[in-house]
C-alpha cells in the first residue's frame, strides 16, 4: 500500500520536488543524453471507464513552464519541437496502481511515434519500469529496455531507452460537474464538440478553425502548411465520420476545461474517444 500511495499526485501550486533525469535515448546507434523528466496524469482513453495513466517524458531539454499542466498542450509542444529535430525523447506510459510500462509514445522526425508491447504477463515483456522509493506526488525509477524496439520507419529504429528520472506528478484539475443524459446532450462543452464535427464533415475550413482555441488553430496551421489543405480536410472528416457514428457517454467538466467521451454503439464495441475542450473568452472551444 505504501508504494501505491507513494505516486499519489499533488497539486500543482504546492512545493514539489525538482525533477531530474540521467541516461540515454539510442536511435539507429545515435545515442541522445536524457537529462529531463515531467509527468502528469490523463485518461487513460484505452482503459475506459474513468481510469488514468501517468505520461512521463524522458528529454533533452526541458517542458516550458507554460506547458506544465496536466492537459495534452505539453504534448503537443513536444511533438511539434520533434518534427523541427529540437527535442529528442521518449514518452512512458505508465500505470498508476500496477507501475506496468508497456506503451509509449516515442518522439520522432513525424512528431511522436506511438509503440506498445503486451505479453501474457509483465516480466515477460521487454519493456522494464523499476519503480524507487518517493515522497509524495511524485514517482522515481528506472526504464530499461531487454532488447532494441524496431520502428515503423526503419530510418527511425531500432531504438532503445535505459534512464533513471525522479519527478512530481502534475495532477488534473478536479472534476466541478459529471454529466450524463439529457444534461450531457445540452451541455455547452457537447454542443461545442458537436459544432466542430459537423464543421469537420463539412469539410467548412473556416467553420473548423472558429472552433478551436487559439493554441488548436496553431497547431491548425502549421498542419495545413506542411500536409496541405486537402489533406487536412481529409484526416478532420475521417475523424468526424468515426466520432459521429459513436454515443456519447458523458460530460466532464473541470473547471474551464472538459472531457467529452463517446463509445462505440455495439454491445461488444470497445472502441472509445475522449474530445477536449476548453473555455475561451467566455465560449467551449475544442483545445487542450
Amino acid at each position: 500500500m505504501a508504494l501505491a500511495l507513494s505516486i499519489i499526485p499533488i497539486p500543482l501550486l504546492t512545493a514539489q520536488p525538482p525533477a531530474s533525469a540521467s541516461g540515454w535515448i539510442d536511435v539507429k546507434g545515435q545515442r541522445t543524453v536524457l537529462s529531463h523528466a515531467f509527468a502528469a496524469l490523463t485518461e487513460d482513453a484505452l482503459e475506459g471507464g474513468g481510469k488514468e495513466k501517468i505520461e512521463l517524458l524522458l528529454s533533452d531539454r526541458p517542458v516550458p513552464p507554460e506547458f506544465r499542466k496536466a492537459t495534452d498542450a505539453w504534448s503537443f509542444w513536444a511533438g511539434d519541437q520533434a518534427r523541427k529535430g529540437e527535442l529528442h525523447g521518449i514518452i512512458v506510459y505508465l500505470n498508476p496502481e500496477t507501475r506496468v510500462w508497456s506503451r509509449g509514445q516515442r518522439l520522432s522526425r513525424y512528431g511522436m511515434e506511438f509503440y506498445s508491447q503486451s505479453g501474457s504477463s509483465p516480466e515477460l515483456n521487454d519493456l522494464v519500469f523499476t519503480p524507487a522509493s518517493t515522497a509524495t506526488g511524485e514517482i522515481a525509477g528506472k526504464v530499461s529496455m531487454k532488447k532494441p524496439m524496431r520502428a515503423v520507419d526503419e530510418s527511425e529504429g531500432p531504438w532503445r531507452v535505459e534512464a533513471e528520472f525522479r519527478t512530481p506528478i502534475i495532477a488534473r484539475p478536479a472534476v466541478t460537474a459529471s454529466l450524463t443524459g439529457d444534461a450531457a446532450r445540452n451541455s455547452a462543452p457537447y454542443k461545442a464538440v458537436q459544432g466542430h464535427l459537423l464543421a469537420c464533415q463539412k469539410r467548412d475550413l473556416e467553420a473548423i478553425r472558429r472552433s478551436m482555441n487559439s493554441n488548436a488553430r496553431e497547431i491548425l496551421a502549421k498542419f495545413e502548411a506542411a500536409q496541405g489543405r486537402k489533406a487536412l480536410l481529409d484526416m478532420f472528416a475521417g475523424e468526424a465520420a468515426d466520432a459521429l457514428k459513436m454515443k456519447l457517454v458523458g460530460v466532464t467538466v473541470r473547471g474551464d476545461s472538459a472531457e467529452v467521451a463517446f463509445a462505440g454503439v455495439a454491445k461488444d464495441s470497445g472502441s472509445r474517444q475522449v474530445m477536449r475542450v476548453v473555455l475561451e473568452d467566455g465560449a467551449w472551444k475544442i483545445g487542450q
